[in-house]
């Protein structure tokens, strides 16, 4: 389901622990490894193989105009005052599909290097924007993307969780949630090869 992947997206890192449950693993497709367990509440994870440098996935991540290309019933994402090259804050809009109701969503992102591994920590920053009128607000935002150099290219990890909002059964949550995950992963591939401005200023709204 969009809501658990935005740009989102903790992006701290989950603890371990004797008493979480045990991952649940789906059939890899297309190179595309797609997991999930309830810890209490749905938490997914995916990685996958990409050709290329991964500062090319940070550019694409930050561009807040090509997410309703990779980012399933995404309707607008746009950067908050204060956000940086390192640092970003982004409020986005998803579309709804019956029966789930339109949502919002306030993140902050921070982009951690080490020396062949990138992170980018997503926590909620639902403070920093009002609740809008007819959209239910996205809260408990925790999500991480882990960026490996390898050989010819890096492989890509997400991890996260939300809350959704609003009174959807569980398995509906599930169902969108992991075939929207799927649906970006696969996205990437296209988005990745696409030629970018790498001098494009960042474009916020205050």
């Amino acid at each position: 389901m969009y809501f658990l992947f935005a740009v989102v997206i903790s992006f701290l890192a989950l603890p371990s622990g004797a008493s979480e449950s045990a991952w649940i693993s789906l059939k890899t497709k297309a190179g595309i490894s797609l997991s999930y367990r309830y810890n209490p509440k749905l938490e997914v994870k995916a990685s996958a193989f990409y050709p290329g440098n991964p500062e090319r996935f940070l550019l694409l991540l930050k561009d807040t105009k090509s997410v309703r290309r990779w980012l399933k019933q995404s309707e607008s994402a746009s950067l908050l005052d204060g956000s940086t090259e390192r640092h970003w804050k982004v409020y986005s809009r998803f579309k709804a599909v019956w029966p789930v109701s339109p949502r919002d969503m306030v993140t902050c992102a921070d982009v951690i290097k080490k020396e062949k591994e990138q992170q980018i920590q997503i926590t909620d920053c639902s403070d920093l924007v009002a609740e809008a009128k007819n959209y239910v607000r996205i809260r408990d935002v925790k999500a991480v993307w882990t960026l490996t150099a390898k050989d010819q290219g890096f492989e890509l990890q997400y991890q996260g969780s939300a809350d959704p909002g609003g009174e959807l059964p569980e398995w509906l949550v599930k169902q969108l949630t992991l075939s929207s995950l799927r649906a970006s992963f696969v996205a990437f591939k296209t988005e990745l090869k696409r030629p970018v401005d790498q001098t494009k200023p960042i474009e916020v709204i205050r």
